[in-house]
């Protein structure tokens, strides 16, 4: 009996995550849409991102980058040295990019903000060239400070990537937590 019980919740289980299942919620930008020397600011907010001045008090622009193999990019303005910050339009939980060029290391600064704003993270360039950033499992992300200014050369972004798992995901995970709280609550009963 118990065993036909368990067979029809991880079938009904199933079930639901099948039905649920979609695209998950992602923004991809390769900054193709705009030509070279295109300021950056709200161009992007039909797609979930504005882009704000850092403190160099100027919006980031479209540039070609002949060092990184993505261009066109978003760059620092003047072009590579600089900073600018990204600021989502609704919540996201995962934010990606490729940045680069790098020519020595941790001289980048990416910082991530949560509600309030809050800073919960800090990240540098770790690789020399193209350094590739992924930031998830950190919760709420509003928004993202870019600081290429202590690089030689600079840097800038490509492959810009955003959002939230697909619900069939967060289904998946929340029924994980709920049969982990259930095993573990089975074994301190003695069961």
């Amino acid at each position: 009996m118990q065993n036909r019980l368990i067979i029809a919740c991880v079938t009904l289980v199933l079930g639901l995550l099948v039905g649920l299942a979609g695209p998950a919620s992602a923004t991809t930008i390769n900054f193709s849409a705009y030509p070279v020397g295109t300021v950056i600011s709200t161009q992007y907010a039909p797609e979930g991102v504005m882009f704000g001045v850092g403190t160099d008090a100027m919006y980031p622009i479209i540039a070609n980058d002949s060092s990184v193999p993505y261009s066109p990019v978003l760059s620092p303005n003047p072009p590579y040295a600089g900073d600018f910050v990204m600021v989502f339009t609704v919540p996201v939980t995962q934010v990606s990019f490729d940045s680069g060029y790098w020519d020595t290391l941790g001289t980048g600064i990416i910082q991530v903000y949560g509600p309030g704003p809050v800073l919960i993270e800090t990240l540098t360039d770790t690789t020399l060239g193209i350094d590739s950033f992924d930031i998830k499992g950190v919760g709420t992300i509003l928004g993202v400070y870019f600081n290429s200014a202590a690089d030689p050369a600079g840097a800038d972004i490509g492959h810009l990537a955003f959002g939230v798992p697909e619900p069939a995901t967060m289904l998946l995970l929340g029924f994980g937590l709920l049969g982990l709280a259930g095993f573990n609550t089975r074994r301190k009963l003695g069961g």
